[in-house]
């Protein structure tokens, strides 16, 4: 006969037997699987904060849209129509000059006024340099250029145009009176317009020839009356309180004037510089002086 193996359990306090362990294979599941925690609850205090984030944002948002309602009644508002309008700044354009090209009307608003694009209308206007434009409340619009500053004029085909200090042209000379500054001659309009090697470096050689002049011979009422440029002889100078033309070349500009009063005092002396015709410096070995016939 078997013999029953003793029961060594003890058994429970309430009289149930104690369960069997789990097997060992369930065992090691249990210990590879991932203990999941519990998602904690947020404290107070970020709580309160995720709370006065969404209220500043809700308020930014009332404040924009207030801000946009406001500033789309003001700038169709009559009461803030332009009225006026000053421009400061011209002295050969006129002020409808300005206003044309910015196009600023009564019925403008002051608000909605595109000033960014008014200023470069401006701006396109030849004489012009630079040009501001800015809002004055309620009811003024204010325009600031600053026009080019002509140096010379240029006799071409006929017709004079101003030229600024970089000797570019600026515009047609329209007015009665003829203003009291040199004149360039011996350029086209294709020179003008479209300058090739040769007329730039005879440009660029006035602009020599201007930096070592005397300002008193440039100023209104001045000595300088003509600078003509030739591809060939370079620059001749006309001027005002003589006769004879002056052939300088294409350098040397310095040099050369000194020695165009040597020549000319020795003429003065003599009793011909009133004969002169030309006085050619282009040859710094020699002076070549053409005179005229004598009156009887």
């Amino acid at each position: 006969m078997f013999k029953r193996r003793p029961n060594n359990r003890r058994p429970r306090q309430d009289g149930r037997a104690k369960p069997m362990k789990a097997s060992l294979a369930a065992q090691r599941v249990a210990k590879r699987a991932p203990a999941v925690k519990e998602a904690k609850p947020l404290p107070a205090a970020a709580k309160g904060l995720a709370r006065r984030v969404v209220l500043a944002g809700c308020l930014f948002l009332l404040v924009s849209a207030a801000l946009l309602t406001g500033w789309g009644i003001l700038s169709t508002s009559r009461a803030l129509a332009v009225q006026r309008a000053v421009v400061q700044g011209t002295g050969h354009l006129s002020r409808l000059d300005i206003l044309s090209a910015a196009e600023v009307g009564s019925d403008s608003n002051l608000l909605a006024l595109p000033v960014g694009k008014i200023a470069a209308r401006v701006r396109a206007i030849p004489w012009v340099e630079q040009a501001e434009v800015s809002r004055r409340l309620p009811d003024t619009v204010v325009i600031r250029v600053t026009e080019r500053r002509p140096m010379l004029m240029a006799l071409v085909e006929g017709r004079l145009f101003y030229l600024d200090e970089n000797l570019r042209p600026i515009s047609v000379h329209r007015r009665r009176a003829l203003p009291d500054m040199p004149v360039i001659t011996g350029l086209s309009r294709a020179d003008l317009a479209q300058p090739d090697d040769e007329v730039l470096s005879l440009v660029e050689a006035v602009k020599q020839l201007l930096a070592v002049l005397p300002p008193a011979d440039l100023a209104p009422g001045g000595r300088l009356s003509e600078v003509h440029l030739d591809r060939v002889w370079g620059l001749s100078l006309v001027f005002n309180d003589t006769a004879p033309v002056v052939r300088l070349g294409f350098k040397d500009y310095s040099r050369r004037l000194a020695r165009l009063e040597q020549v000319r005092g020795d003429l003065a002396r003599r009793g011909e510089l009133e004969r002169a015709r030309l006085i050619d410096l282009e040859s710094w070995r020699r002076v070549v002086v053409r005179l005229g016939r004598e009156k009887a």
